[in-house]
């Protein structure tokens, strides 16, 4: 049973090592990238940087809106119309495009009456005096000031996420020769229980506990494995592959320089240069602006109003008939035709004041509303820096506390090999149990991983501390 045990677990391991990353899937040649590489790639190709300087470039529309709202504006107007009356009355009131028409109609008179009207002009009008300009355009200036500010602090987002992506593939590849030296130990410690035991000098526990040590360091290597092409996967959709694209980081998990600067100085530098307080400030004077907007409401406004053109009216009467009898006897009726035309200029000029008096309370809850906002926009900047002290803090002892980690983790691996390489020893002269080894060996493997965690958190708490500062 030894023997086919120390097969089997031979045989599993060989299986893992020669397994593809993505078993049913071709694979090609992976993508070979190094950390700058990778945030190249990655702030090149990244969607929400696009989608960062789509916004930038609605804020410029809607502010070039604002701005055009109070230029002078210049139209082109026309009007066509057309007109029958069939009337036996002489006089005819307000005719369209006509008004009144007398027409000289006697006993048993009719007429048709056929009219086209034309009109074509030009309309200039101008905003002379508009209390809400000055507002409307601040709060527009605002609002573009505030995406550009969006668009930095995303792009901080998108470098930070693409070397999180990365550290952890780094980490997790990091841990895959951890859980396989694991394996490799337990399987030379199945070898020599089975020896061992062959010449009767180990109890069947022995051979179950060396089993199953084999069979928990599998389990550890397949998900070892499994999280590695998670953390590949996730590192190719922070730079924007397609599916079928395979990446792989290129540079080995080592830790990266010490912080250079001091608590104080990364949090003041963290408070003042952090584009996403601006993008909270800019908001919140955004705001400011439209409290000055809604009050302007109330105020009066003056506009002048030109307009010129020219007018033709074509008066068409095809048929006026009349007719006629004497003594009860009818004569033949009498029809004749006329038309009349011309054109003519015009033009004129409006002043307009508006001054509301009454609007039902609306203007006052606008008023109302827009002072809420802005105190919900200075609120959230103060809520901002809060926070952004606590992840500067946060990222900062984190930094710090990796270093003795680290360190400790390197003389905790040195120690448990020695104690591992001593417990085999011991076990093979039958002066330890199993157990010892065990123990041994899965410290040696806690170490090994601690090592590779403390790194990873170095590196990845040096990257929040760039975010939080911008300094690479």
């Amino acid at each position: 049973m030894g023997r086919r045990s120390g097969w089997w677990s031979a045989f599993a391991l060989a299986t893992l090592s020669l397994a593809p990353l993505q078993p049913g899937l071709a694979q090609s040649s992976p993508l070979q990238l190094s950390r700058e590489q990778a945030l190249e790639l990655g702030l090149r190709s990244s969607l929400s940087l696009r989608g960062s300087a789509l916004d930038v470039e609605a804020n410029q529309a809607l502010a070039g809106l604002a701005r055009s709202r109070f230029l002078p504006k210049l139209d082109l107007v026309a009007l066509g119309t057309f007109a029958q009356v069939d009337t036996n009355v002489g006089f005819i009131s307000n005719l369209p495009t006509i008004g009144d028409l007398s027409l000289n109609l006697n006993g048993d008179s009719s007429a048709v009456i056929n009219n086209t009207f034309v009109n074509l002009g030009l309309v200039f009008t101008v905003p002379l005096l508009d209390f809400g300009r000055g507002p409307l355009q601040q709060a527009a200036r605002a609002e573009l000031e505030a995406s550009r500010a969006e668009q930095a602090e995303q792009r901080r987002r998108t470098r930070f996420e693409i070397l999180n992506c990365y550290l952890a593939a780094q980490y997790t590849a990091a841990l895959i020769p951890v859980w396989q030296s694991s394996l490799v130990l337990s399987q030379t410690l199945l070898r020599d229980v089975n020896a061992i035991r062959r010449e009767g000098l180990a109890p069947r526990i022995d051979t179950f506990q060396a089993e199953a040590q084999v069979q928990a360091d599998l389990q550890g290597l397949a998900e070892a494995r499994a999280q590695h092409e998670i953390a590949l996967s996730a590192l190719a959709r922070s730079l924007n592959l397609p599916a079928e694209a395979a990446v792989q980081a290129s540079d080995p998990l080592r830790p990266d320089p010490g912080w250079p600067l001091s608590l104080q100085a990364t949090l003041q530098q963290a408070l003042s240069q952090r584009p996403a307080l601006q993008t909270l400030q800019r908001a919140a004077a955004a705001q400011q602006s439209r409290v000055k907007l809604a009050r302007a409401t109330r105020l009066p406004s003056v506009g002048l109003l030109v307009g010129g053109g020219i007018s033709g009216d074509w008066l068409n009467l095809p048929n006026t008939s009349a007719t006629a009898s004497v003594s009860g006897l009818g004569l033949p009726g009498v029809s004749q035709s006329g038309s009349a035309s011309g054109s003519f200029l015009d033009w004129g000029a409006a002043l307009t004041v508006r001054q509301p008096l009454y609007d039902g309370g609306q203007s006052r809850e606008a008023i109302a509303l827009a002072q809420r906002r802005t105190q919900q926009a200075e609120l959230a900047v103060e809520e901002a820096q809060q926070a952004i002290i606590q992840s500067v803090e946060t990222w900062y002892a984190t930094h710090q506390a990796t270093a003795a980690q680290a360190e400790a983790a390197g003389a905790a691996i040195k120690a448990n090999d020695r104690s591992v390489r001593d417990g085999l020893l011991r076990y093979r002269a039958g002066l330890a149990p199993i157990t010892e080894v065990l123990l041994a060996q899965r410290n040696l493997q806690l170490a090994r991983a601690a090592e590779a965690t403390a790194i990873h958190r170095r590196n990845l708490s040096r990257a929040g501390l760039e975010l939080e500062t911008g300094q690479p």
